[in-house]
Protein backbone atom coordinates (compact mmCIF):
# COMPACT_ATOMS: atom_id res chain seq x y z
CA UNK A 1 0.00 0.00 0.00
CA UNK A 2 2.89 2.34 0.83
CA UNK A 3 4.42 1.68 -2.84
CA UNK A 4 0.80 2.72 -4.11
CA UNK A 5 1.14 5.84 -2.55
CA UNK A 6 4.49 6.69 -3.18
CA UNK A 7 3.38 6.05 -7.08
CA UNK A 8 0.69 7.73 -6.74
CA UNK A 9 -0.14 11.88 -7.36
CA UNK A 10 0.51 14.58 -4.96
CA UNK A 11 -3.30 14.74 -4.03
CA UNK A 12 -3.78 10.92 -3.28
CA UNK A 13 -1.06 11.17 -0.99
CA UNK A 14 -2.10 14.20 0.60
CA UNK A 15 -5.58 12.55 1.47
CA UNK A 16 -3.73 9.30 2.58
CA UNK A 17 -1.74 11.38 5.01
CA UNK A 18 -4.89 13.52 5.77
CA UNK A 19 -6.75 10.35 6.50
CA UNK A 20 -3.63 8.97 8.66
CA UNK A 21 -4.36 12.21 11.03
CA UNK A 22 -7.89 11.58 11.25
CA UNK A 23 -7.63 8.45 12.09
CA UNK A 24 -5.12 9.45 14.40
CA UNK A 25 -7.35 12.42 16.00
CA UNK A 26 -9.81 8.99 16.47
CA UNK A 27 -8.09 6.99 18.14
CA UNK A 28 -6.88 9.61 20.60
CA UNK A 29 -10.52 11.09 20.72
CA UNK A 30 -11.48 7.49 21.98
CA UNK A 31 -8.65 7.15 24.32
CA UNK A 32 -9.51 10.08 25.92
CA UNK A 33 -13.05 9.24 26.04
CA UNK A 34 -11.93 5.94 27.61
CA UNK A 35 -9.76 7.43 30.65
CA UNK A 36 -13.11 10.35 31.28
CA UNK A 37 -15.08 7.22 31.32
CA UNK A 38 -12.92 5.97 34.46
CA UNK A 39 -12.68 8.58 36.24
CA UNK A 40 -16.18 9.35 36.26
CA UNK A 41 -16.56 5.94 37.40
CA UNK A 42 -13.85 6.04 40.30
CA UNK A 43 -15.97 9.32 40.75
CA UNK A 44 -18.88 7.36 41.38
CA UNK A 45 -17.39 5.33 43.92
CA UNK A 46 -15.93 7.53 45.73
CA UNK A 47 -19.20 9.58 45.70
CA UNK A 48 -21.04 6.39 47.02
CA UNK A 49 -18.67 5.60 49.43
CA UNK A 50 -18.96 9.03 50.99
CA UNK A 51 -22.35 9.00 51.15
CA UNK A 52 -22.48 6.06 52.96
CA UNK A 53 -20.03 7.47 55.33
CA UNK A 54 -22.39 10.67 55.59
CA UNK A 55 -25.48 8.37 56.41
CA UNK A 56 -23.76 6.87 59.18
CA UNK A 57 -22.87 9.77 60.38
CA UNK A 58 -25.81 11.20 60.43
CA UNK A 59 -27.36 8.37 62.10
CA UNK A 60 -25.06 8.83 65.04
CA UNK A 61 -25.81 11.96 65.68
CA UNK A 62 -29.11 11.62 66.11
CA UNK A 63 -28.61 8.41 68.61
CA UNK A 64 -26.47 11.03 70.59
CA UNK A 65 -29.03 13.32 70.00
CA UNK A 66 -31.85 10.91 71.86
CA UNK A 67 -28.94 10.54 74.53
CA UNK A 68 -28.33 14.08 74.81
CA UNK A 69 -32.03 14.31 75.30
CA UNK A 70 -32.58 11.48 77.93
CA UNK A 71 -29.72 13.07 79.89
CA UNK A 72 -31.18 16.44 80.16
CA UNK A 73 -34.81 14.81 81.13
CA UNK A 74 -32.73 12.48 83.96
CA UNK A 75 -30.74 15.79 85.28
CA UNK A 76 -34.27 17.67 85.40
CA UNK A 77 -35.89 14.66 87.02
CA UNK A 78 -32.70 15.28 89.89
CA UNK A 79 -33.57 18.81 90.33
CA UNK A 80 -37.31 17.98 91.27
CA UNK A 81 -37.47 18.88 94.82
CA UNK A 82 -38.51 15.01 96.64
CA UNK A 83 -40.87 16.88 99.34
CA UNK A 84 -42.91 18.49 97.05
CA UNK A 85 -42.79 15.40 95.12
CA UNK A 86 -43.96 13.29 97.89
CA UNK A 87 -46.95 16.04 99.13
CA UNK A 88 -47.96 15.85 95.16
CA UNK A 89 -48.19 11.65 95.22
CA UNK A 90 -49.91 11.90 98.63
CA UNK A 91 -52.42 13.84 97.64
CA UNK A 92 -52.75 11.90 94.22
CA UNK A 93 -53.63 8.73 95.51
CA UNK A 94 -55.67 10.03 98.73
CA UNK A 95 -58.74 11.43 95.95
CA UNK A 96 -60.93 8.61 94.71
CA UNK A 97 -59.92 7.58 91.14
CA UNK A 98 -61.64 9.13 88.16
CA UNK A 99 -62.03 12.14 90.27
CA UNK A 100 -61.34 15.71 88.82
CA UNK A 101 -58.97 16.43 91.77
CA UNK A 102 -56.61 13.69 90.85
CA UNK A 103 -57.38 14.01 86.97
CA UNK A 104 -55.88 17.57 87.39
CA UNK A 105 -52.70 16.11 89.56
CA UNK A 106 -51.48 13.91 86.96
CA UNK A 107 -50.37 16.75 84.13
CA UNK A 108 -47.80 18.00 87.58
CA UNK A 109 -46.36 14.36 88.15
CA UNK A 110 -46.10 14.13 84.45
CA UNK A 111 -44.40 17.40 84.70
CA UNK A 112 -42.20 16.67 87.77
CA UNK A 113 -40.96 12.98 86.61
CA UNK A 114 -40.21 14.05 82.71
CA UNK A 115 -42.85 11.49 81.29
CA UNK A 116 -41.55 10.58 77.84
CA UNK A 117 -44.15 8.95 75.13
CA UNK A 118 -43.68 5.38 76.67
CA UNK A 119 -45.00 6.79 80.02
CA UNK A 120 -48.14 8.49 78.85
CA UNK A 121 -48.72 4.52 76.41
CA UNK A 122 -48.21 2.71 80.02
CA UNK A 123 -50.79 5.27 81.58
CA UNK A 124 -53.24 5.10 78.86
CA UNK A 125 -52.87 0.98 79.00
CA UNK A 126 -53.67 1.23 82.77
CA UNK A 127 -56.56 3.41 81.70
CA UNK A 128 -57.66 0.31 79.81
CA UNK A 129 -58.24 -1.59 83.34
CA UNK A 130 -61.58 0.27 84.07
CA UNK A 131 -64.45 -1.66 85.12
CA UNK A 132 -67.42 -1.91 83.12
CA UNK A 133 -69.49 -0.03 85.20
CA UNK A 134 -66.66 3.00 85.38
CA UNK A 135 -64.67 1.69 88.74
CA UNK A 136 -61.15 0.42 88.59
CA UNK A 137 -60.28 -3.12 88.81
CA UNK A 138 -58.78 -3.55 92.12
CA UNK A 139 -54.98 -4.05 92.86
CA UNK A 140 -53.35 -5.16 96.39
CA UNK A 141 -50.07 -3.65 96.67
CA UNK A 142 -48.07 -5.52 99.84
CA UNK A 143 -46.53 -3.00 101.75
CA UNK A 144 -43.25 -4.21 102.60
CA UNK A 145 -42.50 -6.21 105.58
CA UNK A 146 -40.59 -5.00 108.30
CA UNK A 147 -40.03 -7.66 111.86
CA UNK A 148 -42.50 -6.94 114.01
CA UNK A 149 -40.74 -4.77 116.62
CA UNK A 150 -40.12 -2.28 113.78
CA UNK A 151 -43.50 -1.79 112.19
CA UNK A 152 -46.05 1.26 113.32
CA UNK A 153 -49.12 -0.38 114.74
CA UNK A 154 -51.60 1.89 113.42
CA UNK A 155 -50.20 1.71 109.26
CA UNK A 156 -52.30 -0.35 107.17
CA UNK A 157 -49.72 -2.83 106.06
CA UNK A 158 -51.52 -3.05 102.27
CA UNK A 159 -53.42 -0.43 100.12
CA UNK A 160 -55.64 -1.15 97.18
CA UNK A 161 -56.33 1.40 93.81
Amino acid sequence: LQNEVDKGSLSDRRIFELAAQQSNRESVAAAEIELRDKLVQRLAQKLESRDSELASAEYTVQKVEGQVEELCRVQRREDVNLDYLKSIVVQYLSKPPGSSERAALLPVLATLLQFDDSDYDAIETGKANLSWWGSIVPKEIAAPSLPPAAAPPSRPTHLQF
